[in-house]
């Protein structure tokens, strides 16, 4: 079984028929994120997250 390194954990919440997530700073810097940008999920042996560009 492959170790994984745990960067940070977070809340999901329900607001009407849709779920937020609020992504940690650890996660928004290693991401290189800022307000305006636009994150995709991917289906590739798990769910990966990136951002699109």
């Amino acid at each position: 079984m492959e170790k994984k390194k745990l960067i940070d954990v977070t809340h999901i919440s329900s607001r009407g028929s849709s779920f937020r997530i609020t992504l940690p700073r650890r996660v928004i810097n290693r991401l290189n994120l800022t307000e305006d940008d636009i994150i995709a999920f991917y289906d590739d042996d798990g769910v990966k997250i990136d951002k699109i560009q």
